[in-house]
């Protein structure tokens, strides 16, 4: 079976947004967006691994290397989504194959269902 990682883009500095502090950072019950979103991704048992796309000067990046016991890595994005995008698939770890899946969700978007990723993975996979 096809390995799955993702891809969470986190460079956006929130300027849109009209917070000094990127959204990804907002804490909510203690915790930073961005933790909601790992803990959903990566407590799905067919999710591997994260790649976090940061900003180059990312001073709210808590330093995770783990979540749920799986790798969490990170790599300096772009100016856009798909810049950052492009630079985590070009330093995903050596074990990814070209035939694996990589997802991509957004660093503040917390909101993800387990059952809602479960059906697009069941999806994605049933389609050759």
């Amino acid at each position: 079976m096809p390995a799955t990682w993702v891809i969470v883009p986190a460079a956006g500095r929130g300027m849109r947004f009209g917070s000094p502090l990127p959204k990804q950072y907002l804490q909510v019950a203690g915790q930073p967006l961005i933790a909601y979103t790992l803990a959903t991704l990566l407590a799905h048992p067919l999710v591997e691994g994260a790649l976090v796309a940061l900003s180059a000067n990312d001073a709210g990046w808590p330093g995770w290397t783990s979540f749920h016991g799986k790798p969490v890595s990170t790599c300096v994005g772009g100016d856009t989504r798909a810049q950052s995008v492009l630079a985590a698939l070009g330093v995903l770890p050596a074990t990814v194959k070209a035939d694996d899946f990589v997802l991509v969700h957004d660093a503040a978007r917390p909101n993800l269902r387990s059952e809602d990723l479960q059906q697009l993975l069941e999806r994605g996979r049933a389609d050759p």
